[in-house]
């Protein structure tokens, strides 16, 4: 089941990324009631559970990290441990989100694929076959093999509906949720489906309401034929009363030594599919901790539309690739590989979390999902050596750095605590918002008005003027922040906003490497040892000859804003919660 009950001790639940609603979380319970026992976190929520025949759970996962915002299909074993991916991710769907899966067969799921929002969740049919598709000699179609998101294919079951926030017409409509009645290639389905627009913005507008019937849909022949439809509620989840194989209990191991925290890590972090690593480009793993505005913040941590992190630590990758850390159980952890000066070389836009005693060891980074992971015989370096502790049994309250902003010791990066400071030591004599060189300028019109206004590059700490509030995501941003991080581009867009003359973004969320301000400061080696002597780049660093340079920590905190997303707020600055 679903719920929105607190799973951390003495911590509020998440809430999600646009409404600040609760989010919803997995759970178990007995049959009589007994026995709630709530799974580790999501960023955001985790619905629509349905139970597979292999024992397995799939559930959408709504994954939200900057730009990335979707729900994808995972897996679960049924005591919520061993989340594996299942379908979507890495721009495999059929949609932005996959939504409400029941199996039709083992390894075959019908699904509704539509939009992340104005959809209220209604959009196409899909037919999912995650391995590769075998027909019985009744017709039965099923997927049991080799089932991998690599290896998934999708069928559109219904192709005039649109699979994203585009109004459907009359008589196409959009479907809430489907159960199959067969498994034949073309299955017969039990649906919900509403006629007409159905997005929330076209019928806001004209003061109607969508309404879900029930029907028995032919996918053979395109065909609905009506069920149940009354015209003052939303009939759906409609399901037959009907027996089924129990599937088989599944679970997963754990760790008592562990003492309540999760361990991660993984076998070769230079197999990946998504990337290809230079030998010994990377120095070690980067564990950042999610959190959302359920701890006091406002709705925007910032104008690049990240949610908040704190960083754990980094786990140093060992001479065979592994790496292994405890982290703290039930969070929303993400993972940076990075380099000698602790900028990112590879980042994967997903959340994920651990239970109490849970080890989650991958074969790689993002490795291939449809090959083995094969290793010298024996046990890992990383495994020989022990993991790296990573606040694993500290407190959610007490992870955070007020004072020590060290190399070792910053978590979060309060813009105005921890990078103002030296933007006033170093840089404010020149970047004083005096239009010229070193204070470029660009101007933003309102084409409906002819109405402007021009911002002009800032590194003082003062609070942005009224005007650019909005654009900027909030009031209590200061100029120095958008100067660096840049406008709140969806306001941009959704103003109908031009944008003329020298605008530039100067840290690139979660890429510090091609930051425009990183390049030009050219930072000072990090890891293993910091060094001054050692650079990022060929070129001559901005500071030569005009002052005093960073520090080798200052540089850390700057590469970790951008890294992190860019953020004005952290824990260490919430402005809405003084009580850690």
């Amino acid at each position: 089941f679903t719920s929105n009950a607190v799973v951390e001790d003495g911590a509020p639940q998440h809430r999600d990324e646009y409404e600040r609603g609760v989010t919803l979380q997995l759970g178990t319970i007995g049959t009589d009631g007994m026995n709630e026992d709530l799974g580790p976190r999501n960023l955001s929520h985790r619905t629509f559970p349905t139970l597979a025949s292999d024992g397995r759970v799939m559930f959408t996962q709504w994954d939200h990290l900057g730009p990335q915002n979707a729900g994808h299909l995972m897996f679960a074993n049924q005591d919520m441990q061993a989340l594996r991916e299942g379908f979507g991710k890495e721009g495999t769907g059929a949609s932005n989100s996959t939504l409400k899966a029941q199996e039709v067969a083992p390894g075959r799921f019908v699904a509704i694929a539509t939009s992340r929002s104005r959809t209220i969740q209604a959009g196409a049919l899909v037919d999912i076959r995650l391995g590769a598709a075998v027909t019985d000699s009744s017709g039965n179609v099923s997927a049991p093999e080799a089932q991998t998101e690599a290896n998934a294919t999708y069928r559109d079951l219904t192709p005039d509906v649109p699979h994203d926030m585009t109004p459907s017409a009359e008589t196409v409509g959009r479907y809430y949720d489907a159960y199959p009645l067969n498994a034949k290639d073309k299955p017969d389905l039990l649906v919900s489906w509403a006629d007409g627009p159905v997005e929330s913005g076209v019928l806001g507008i004209a003061g109607l309401q969508a309404n879900f019937g029930v029907y028995l849909y032919d996918t053979q022949r395109n065909q609905r034929r009506p069920i149940l439809d009354d015209s003052e509620m939303w009939d759906i989840f409609a399901r037959p009363l009907q027996t089924r194989t129990p599937p088989p209990i599944t679970g997963s191991a754990t760790d008592s030594a562990l003492g309540g925290k999760t361990m991660i890590g993984s076998m070769d972090v230079y197999k990946s599919s998504l990337k290809t690593f230079a030998p010994g480009s990377v120095y070690g793993v980067r564990v950042s901790e999610g959190f959302s505005s359920e701890e006091g913040f406002p709705e925007m941590f910032g104008s690049t539309m990240f949610e908040g992190m704190a960083t754990l630590g980094v786990a140093p990758v060992r001479a065979d690739g592994s790496w292994l850390a405890t982290v703290p159980s039930n969070v929303p952890l993400r993972v940076q590989n990075i380099d000698t000066f602790g900028m990112s070389v590879f980042s994967e836009p997903v959340w994920f979390s651990g239970r109490p005693g849970e080890t989650r060891v991958c074969g790689g980074c993002h490795e291939s999902r449809s090959e083995t992971v094969t290793i010298n015989p024996g046990i890992t370096d990383a495994f020989a050596i022990g993991p790296t502790p990573m606040y694993g049994d500290v407190t959610r309250a007490n992870r955070k750095s007020m004072t020590d902003f060290s190399r070792d010791k910053i978590m979060g990066v309060a813009w105005d605590t921890v990078v103002q400071p030296m933007f006033d030591a170093k840089c404010i004599s020149c970047h004083n918002g005096v239009a010229g060189p070193a204070n470029p300028s660009y101007v933003i019109t309102d084409p409906a008005t002819g109405t402007s206004v021009t911002w002009t590059f800032d590194l003082r700490g003062s609070a942005v003027p009224a005007q650019f509030a909005e654009l900027g995501g909030d009031s209590a941003f200061t100029l120095s922040y958008l100067s660096m991080a840049g406008l709140d581009m969806e306001a941009i867009e959704e103003g109908d906003l031009m944008i003329t003359g020298d605008y530039k973004v100067y840290l690139n969320p979660e890429d510090a490497r091609n930051s425009l301000a990183i390049k030009l400061l050219n930072p000072v080696q990090q890891f293993p040892n910091q060094n001054p002597g050692v650079r990022a780049f060929a070129t001559t660093p901005h500071m030569n000859g005009k002052g005093t340079d960073l520090t080798a920590d200052e540089f850390y905190a700057l590469i970790l804003a951008a890294d992190n997303g860019v953020s004005f707020f952290a824990r260490e600055n919430n402005p809405g919660d003084t009580s850690y």
